[in-house]
């Protein structure tokens, strides 16, 4: 060191800390006092659904505390300011922009020179770091949610309105219910010629006058129809059928014979008439 006139040691001054007092600008920090500083404020926003909640930490920062303190309330705010329908579309967007620009302002700050009454904040992790980053993610995802739901109506829409149908060429039966059967009606006429007849039963020659047919050809009708020719008032049968009818009072015989095999016809029975 260089000796003074005065016998006295007189100290040069460091160059160090002559250039870190330099970016000195007059403005101190709020909160440790040290320079320089920048004068600006970070914000929180909270929704509570129909109510919400503004919070504030004025500067003047230095850089150090003003990294703590935007990192804090916009953290803050990532978790807590969407929980309303106005907090979620304007509030909480714009809190976040207004801290994202003062955070740039802050970062063109030298580090800071400490004073007084306390040393700078500790900043703290980044906030991509930090778990309420999170919250960033929760707009996104209710986005993502919208725009699917949007396409999905799109998609449903195209398809109602461009719907086309193309027929096939085999068809299912309907399902037709299962009822208690019915038994279902007879398919076959019952027998109303001679063999079907009986005594009491009425009859008439579809030939002609049953008293003067000599090949007959009977059928059974309603005694009450008109048609009616006789009455059947016995029916022996075998071979002497026809001899049996002399004992009831009857003025027509019909027999009928049977052929079977080639043989010669039998008489199996007679209808013993009495003419109307």
């Amino acid at each position: 060191m260089p000796e003074s006139p005065f016998g006295t040691t007189q100290s040069m001054p460091d160059p160090r800390q002559a250039a870190q007092f330099a970016h000195a600008n007059g403005v101190y920090c709020r909160y440790c006092g040290a320079t320089p500083a920048v004068d600006l404020d970070f914000r929180a926003h909270r929704g509570m659904v129909f109510i919400m909640q503004f919070r504030k930490l004025p500067g003047p920062y230095c850089r150090d505390c003003g990294l703590a303190s935007f990192r804090k309330m916009t953290g803050d705010s990532l978790v807590q300011g969407w929980w309303g329908p106005m907090s979620a579309i304007i509030a909480n967007p714009v809190t976040l922009l207004i801290n994202t620009v003062n955070r740039a302002r802050l970062q063109q700050l030298p580090p800071p020179i400490p004073g007084a009454p306390s040393l700078p904040m500790d900043p703290g992790r980044p906030l991509w770091q930090r778990p309420s980053i999170i919250g960033a993610f929760l707009p996104l995802g209710v986005l993502a949610l919208i725009l699917a739901g949007a396409a999905n109506d799109s998609h449903s829409s195209s398809n109602r309105g461009n719907y086309s149908y193309t027929p096939t060429s085999t068809y299912a039966l309907p399902n037709v219910p299962v009822h208690p059967s019915v038994p279902a009606a007879p398919t076959t006429q019952p027998a109303h010629d001679a063999k079907s007849a009986k005594v009491g039963d009425c009859v008439w020659d579809q030939n002609g006058d049953i008293a003067k047919d000599n090949r007959p050809s009977v059928q059974v009708v309603p005694c009450g129809d008109p048609r009616a020719q006789a009455t059947v008032v016995a029916r022996p049968t075998g071979a002497n059928a026809g001899d049996q009818c002399d004992d009831n009072s009857s003025d027509v015989v019909i027999t009928h014979s049977t052929s079977v095999g080639g043989l010669p016809e039998v008489v199996d029975f007679a209808l013993c008439l009495l003419t109307r």
